[in-house]
Order: structure tokens, then C-alpha cells, then sequence
């Protein structure tokens, strides 16, 4: 229910606000929102692929720290810009929570499998799911 009424905030946030620094801020969004559900989408293939057994632990591993690299540096991107009106401060907000969830459950499962416990991983799935799902909001809305 808050995701949804977050969602719901940052949709009305983002179709209201048309100023140039505001604009620039959703573009940044949309771009480090995108990448980011393309690496937690990736890391839930990868835990799906592990469970189904077609994807090997080792394997699997190396998919998921590589997407772990690819949230950090869209979080790191984002969070280097400079929201300049009360509109774009609450989007950074918003989208800078939605991110940290996002790196939260890719480093999960990166720990998970790395102790070899993909029961753990997939506990991670639902939100492996909403983050993706978040994410592409953000990237479909902010542009």
C-alpha cells in the first residue's frame, strides 16, 4: 500500500513539474532507473534459473555481482544530482528510496549465494519484483 501511494505521489510529482532543472532530474531518474530494473530483473532470472537448476551456483554468483556493480553505479549516478526546487528534492527522495531498495535486495541475494543458501536468495524474489516493477515506473514516467 505506501509503494503504491508512492508510486502514485511521484507519478503526480513527475506529470506536474516542467521547469528545466526539474526536467533534467527526471531524465536522470528515468536513465538510473532503467539500468537499475535491468540488473534486479537480471539477478531474479538468475535466482529462477538457480531454483529451476539451470543455471549453475558459480554462475549465478558471478551474474548477480556483476548486477550488484551495475545498481551501485546507477544509485551512485543519481545520487550525484542536485535536486534544485521542492518538486525535484521530493522526487530525488523518492527515487533515491526506491534505488537503496533496489541495491538492498541484489546485495541479499549476492550474500545468499555466496554462502551457498538459495533458500535465502529466494526469499529475496517478491522484492527482486517490486523493485523491478518500481523501477520501471520511474523509468517509464520520468522521461
Amino acid at each position: 500500500m505506501r509503494r503504491a501511494v508512492a508510486i502514485m505521489l511521484l507519478t503526480i510529482l513527475i506529470l506536474s513539474g516542467c521547469g528545466n532543472p526539474d526536467q533534467k532530474l527526471r531524465s536522470a531518474a528515468a536513465q538510473s532507473a532503467r539500468s537499475a530494473a535491468s540488473e534486479v530483473s537480471t539477478t531474479r532470472l538468475a535466482v529462477e534459473q538457480l531454483r529451476a537448476q539451470h543455471l549453475w551456483t558459480r554462475s549465478a554468483g558471478q551474474i548477480v555481482k556483476d548486477a550488484e556493480k551495475g545498481v551501485e553505479a546507477a544509485a551512485s549516478s543519481f545520487s550525484a544530482q542536485q535536486p534544485s526546487t521542492p518538486t525535484s528534492t521530493h522526487l530525488y527522495e523518492q527515487v533515491t528510496k526506491t534505488l537503496d531498495d533496489a541495491q538492498t535486495a541484489v546485495t541479499a541475494v549476492r550474500i545468499a549465494l555466496g554462502n551457498d543458501d538459495l533458500a535465502a536468495a529466494e526469499q529475496q524474489l517478491p522484492a527482486l519484483r517490486q523493485s523491478a516493477t518500481d523501477l520501471s515506473r520511474i523509468g517509464e514516467l520520468a522521461q
